[in-house]
């Protein structure tokens, strides 16, 4: 239960930036090319982290890594927060791509890892669910 209360927290921050980043991009004057640059920063930085993340929840653990993500949203909402060029977004814009890899792969191997035998795919699409629809919705 506290994974998956984790997973909500996490998708409701997700869904908050997400939807409320360029509009705060736009309140300090940014520009449609600043977004796109943002865009651009975030999955540059979210490829390597996904190619990465295995090894890396392997050698931390699971608990670490996913306080290390709620860690990595709170940084991002106080660069929001306190930004006053579009351009000092972008390093929350870079947090976001190695946040919601790391999130995303050690979740996924977390909830693999504690489904009973055959709910692997039921314990996957409540996780979904829990992010994506109860928490980004």
């Amino acid at each position: 239960m506290v994974f998956f209360a984790l997973v909500f927290i996490v998708g409701v921050s997700s869904g908050c930036i997400e939807n409320f980043a360029y509009v705060r991009m736009r309140e300090v004057g940014g520009t449609g090319r600043d977004m796109g640059i943002s865009r651009l920063v975030s999955a540059s930085c979210g490829v390597p982290m996904f190619w990465y993340s295995g090894n890396l929840t392997r050698i931390l653990g699971v608990s670490p890594v996913l306080v290390l993500t709620l860690t990595s949203y709170s940084l991002r909402f106080l660069i929001y927060a306190t930004m006053t060029s579009p351009l000092q977004g972008l390093p929350a814009e870079a947090l976001r791509g190695a946040t919601f890899a790391l999130f995303w792969s050690t979740s996924t191997i977390y909830a693999h890892k504690i489904a009973p035998p055959g709910m692997s795919a039921t314990l996957l699409a409540v996780m979904n669910g829990m992010y994506g629809g109860l928490g980004q919705g």
